[in-house]
């Protein structure tokens, strides 16, 4: 194990930021608004917490020394991915592969029966709470 480094991310990603929220030292960052993971690299201790978040075992740590201080303290991108609109408002938030990791993982789910509740998932939060809240097909 080394005290520095860096991780790789493979194609299996879907920027579901586990990682993210599983790093103790900040070394990894979400995009914002956008579906993109960053990483500052001197922040990274290589402890793992972000390969063993990841539910889609995407992520390598690559042990290594980076002499360049300017590069290794500065926001890296190590993914990123088309935005997904929501379907009511049209605003960005969250990528094509995780509102289809999403739709997968509740397919069959009791709550996601429906053609619209299955519809919500293609929503933002503030359409999705609107529509569940409106729609009254909570109360099955």
């Amino acid at each position: 194990m080394s005290d520095f480094g860096t991780i790789t991310i493979n194609d299996s990603c879907s920027l579901c930021m586990a990682c993210v929220s599983a790093c103790p030292s900040g070394a990894l960052e979400a995009g914002g608004d956008l579906p993109r993971l960053l990483i500052i690299e001197s922040r990274c201790h290589q402890c793992g917490f972000c390969a063993e978040a990841c539910p889609e075992m995407a992520i390598q740590l690559q042990p290594r020394l980076l002499c360049d201080l300017e590069v290794a303290n500065s926001s890296t991108l190590l993914r990123e991915a088309e935005p997904f609109k929501c379907v009511e408002c049209g605003q960005p938030f969250a990528s094509l592969a995780m509102v289809e990791r999403m739709r997968k993982k509740l397919d069959g789910h009791w709550m996601y029966s429906s053609n619209q509740q299955l519809k919500r998932l293609q929503m933002c939060r503030t359409c999705r709470t609107r529509d569940a809240l409106t729609a009254g097909d909570y109360r099955s």
